[in-house]
């Protein structure tokens, strides 16, 4: 999968406590260009750029933006960013939204809507012309209860709340004449906490998608949709970490857009998860533990989580950072872990071998407690998933990431 050159977060601004990293995951120097647009009128309100040589860390100084708007990023070399956004005990994570991880489309697809749990959408138009959109609201059911219709203009957003989705419990898809991005807040516990998504784009969705873990250590919480024209059976299996073997098998024929609620509580083992199905699907993961909610797509090669090298915008020193990788393929993986400092330099570097279906947990300790970025280097295809957990300031709040893959 080629790497992304062009990059887009929806939201930024005074609302937020905002926090971005960018990495040159090229092997040469490029100029990083960023633009920020004003949501309503996308004109510009800021712009930064820098020089950065490769697996260079840059952190834009965007506390700068003081009105609502999106940003764009833009290089000749490929580039990966994470966004921290941070508002009293919220937190959100968000890596750059791109083509290439199926975050940027015509169609956006989001598998879960929840009544009175203060849900905020932005949709950002990055096409050149107006896009014609269309919302369609849907139970658990498949049957569709309400459409809306909105033109947004080139490079500017929307923004709706709950009450325009009918209080629904169900999903939400969006069709554009332009692509878009969309991004979604979920606030749980009367706004105290909140997860944020993109919309999962899904002209070209999977037929297989992957959770590195579940079991006892988190209540967890999925939802799987399929999101093609006909019926189709789905089939999850749940493999057991050490060993691989499988310790719970479930099955259901969904119709079009028919949910399923897996019993995630009846895996008592800590395992990671296969989904397959007969017709493209999205899945989405909620993880519970006290203060601590992660929410996470299935990973998928299509979306640019399964693969040979995997990048990690940051690891932070001080914070308590927690990483899984799961080896999807048929053989023995090699694994080859790097990190780096925000210059760039190689300070620490770590081998796993995992077998298949397997996986290997790493922690801040192991990776010596620098701050910088995490490449990962497999000879099978992988996922990767990263934990990070908040010890000052927000401590008890949590947030997690996959990995990117990179050029390979």
């Amino acid at each position: 999968m080629p790497g992304a050159t062009t990059l887009y977060f929806p939201e930024v601004g005074p609302q937020w406590e905002d926090w971005v990293q960018v990495v040159n995951v090229g092997t040469e120097e490029t100029q990083v260009n960023i633009i920020a647009r004003h949501a309503g009128n996308g004109q510009p309100t800021w712009a930064d750029e820098k020089e950065i040589s490769p697996f260079e860390c840059w952190t834009p100084n965007v506390e700068a933006i003081k009105q609502n708007s999106s940003m764009q990023f833009s290089a000749d070399q490929p580039i990966v960013a994470e966004r921290h956004m941070h508002k009293d005990s919220n937190i959100l994570d968000f890596v750059g939204a791109a083509e290439e991880y199926e975050t940027v489309g015509l169609r956006l697809f989001f598998p879960e809507l929840v009544p009175g749990a203060l849900d905020w959408f932005r949709f950002l138009n990055v096409g050149e012309a107006d896009a014609l959109v269309n919302i369609i609201v849907r139970n658990r059911r498949g049957d569709t209860i309400r459409q809306h219709h909105h033109r947004i203009k080139s490079m500017c957003c929307w923004d709706i709340s709950e009450g325009i989705m009918g209080n629904v419990r169900g999903t939400l898809e969006v069709q554009s004449t332009q692509p878009i991005v969309g991004e979604r807040h979920l606030h749980y516990q009367g706004g105290k906490t909140c997860v944020g998504q993109y919309g999962q784009a899904i002209s070209d969705a999977p037929r297989t998608l992957y959770f590195p873990e579940t079991g006892p250590a988190w209540r967890d919480w999925a939802i799987i949709v399929n999101v093609g024209r006909e019926r189709g059976e789905v089939t999850l299996i749940a493999h057991e970490d050490g060993t691989g073997k499988p310790v719970n098998t479930m099955q259901r024929e969904l119709d079009p857009f028919e949910c399923w609620m897996p019993k995630m509580e009846d895996i008592k083992i800590k395992s990671s998860v296969k989904i397959t199905s007969e017709q493209p699907i999205v899945a989405e993961r909620h993880m519970h533990s006290g203060t601590e909610i992660i929410d996470l797509p299935g990973a998928s090669e299509e979306g640019g989580q399964v693969g040979i090298r995997l990048f990690f915008p940051e690891v932070a020193s001080g914070a308590k950072d927690w990483f899984r990788f799961l080896n999807v393929g048929e053989t023995n993986a090699l694994v080859n872990i790097i990190v780096r400092n925000k210059r760039g330099d190689i300070r620490r570097q770590l081998h796993r071998n995992i077998r298949p279906n397997c996986c290997a947990d790493v922690d801040e300790a192991a990776m010596g407690n620098i701050r910088g970025s995490v490449e990962v280097q497999s000879t099978q295809p992988i996922v990767g998933e990263r934990h990070l957990h908040y010890q000052s300031g927000h401590k008890g709040a949590v947030v997690g990431e996959y990995g990117v893959v990179i050029g390979e």
